[in-house]
């Protein structure tokens, strides 16, 4: 029992459910599930896929303002750079490895890895509140969800970055000490606004390429609102979803579910993920041609070997 509680055995559980399921509904619904991308046209497919790399310039653009708020002074061509360099740690299991590559290759441009960990630990914590919030906004625009409760929930957000700021730094100074780090400098509240303004750009962005992916894909055209908003209120719910590494399983699950589609449909929406890896290729060998996967693991390595608890393990 006391192993089932450790989160490492709770995801490959989870993994193992998801691979029973895969394994059904392609049995079982196979045709139904090909029917659906039965008008695949590969070419505007391939340019979507490309197209993604355009996501890195929001992405960029929310660690530079986060990290000139912190006193640091990166090139906004720095950043971008970095993080299509790093865009493939990504998709090594753990969720830190990201941060943690740009953290790495942005210390070479004189960036102290504690500001990479605080602009990293700001995308995390406004990333999923406001994919949610602008998804709700969305659904209730498209008729979908009680406008309240879309007015609620932004209002809510909006309080916690005008009021909120000094807990938010509260907490993560506290976290900081439990790592043994120093406390980091958390920006202004006009500052996460700004971050927020970046971040629902981001998110309309990132919904919209679903929302194309899905009329090049799929049989029958889709309303974008209500398209979008079920993506961002999905890919919260996933991200909350410890359990389940990059929400696998339960993002597709619940996307199916708000826009009430039938169970073939979880072909079509599993195959977003298909493109990502190679959208990170795409990234980082058309726009910057090197990738720095081996160099970003030995520093890596060497700073875990550096922590007290690998010189204890010695």
């Amino acid at each position: 029992m006391n192993s089932l509680r450790r989160p490492g055995s709770l995801r490959a559980l989870w993994l193992a459910v998801v691979a029973v399921l895969a394994i059904w509904l392609a049995t079982s619904r196979w045709t139904a599930m090909t029917g659906l991308v039965g008008d695949l046209r590969p070419l505007p497919l391939a340019l979507l896929v490309g197209a993604s790399c355009l996501l890195l310039v929001p992405n960029a653009a929310f660690w530079t303002l986060a990290l000139r708020s912190m006193g640091q002074q990166p090139r906004y061509a720095t950043v971008l750079n970095v993080s299509a360099r790093a865009l493939l740690t990504r998709y090594v299991p753990g969720g830190i490895w990201y941060a943690a590559g740009r953290g790495t290759l942005l210390r070479r441009h004189g960036i102290p890895m504690a500001a990479s960990a605080t602009a990293g630990g700001l995308e995390l914590a406004l990333g999923a509140p406001m994919a949610v919030v602008v998804g709700m906004v969305l659904l209730a625009v498209a008729g979908e969800l009680t406008a309240w409760l879309a007015v609620v929930a932004a209002i809510a957000l909006l309080v916690v970055l005008t009021v909120g700021g000094s807990l938010i730094g509260r907490l993560m100074a506290r976290w900081a000490r439990r790592k043994g780090n120093e406390a980091p400098s958390i920006p202004p509240s006009a500052t996460l606004l700004r971050l927020a303004a970046v971040l629902v750009v981001y998110w309309l962005a990132i919904g919209t390429l679903f929302w194309a992916y899905l009329e090049v894909v799929g049989p029958a055209a889709l309303e974008w609102s209500r398209t979008v908003g079920a993506f961002g209120v999905s890919w919260g719910i996933g991200f909350f979803a410890l359990f389940a590494p990059q929400g696998l399983g339960v993002f597709e699950g619940a996307l199916v579910s708000i826009l009430d589609w039938g169970a073939d449909a979880v072909l079509l929406v599993a195959g977003r993920r298909l493109g990502e890896p190679n959208a990170g290729w795409v990234a980082t060998v058309a726009m910057f041609g090197s990738f720095d996967l081996d160099d970003i693991g030995a520093e890596i390595a060497q700073d875990l070997c550096a922590t007290r608890s690998c010189q204890n393990a010695r």
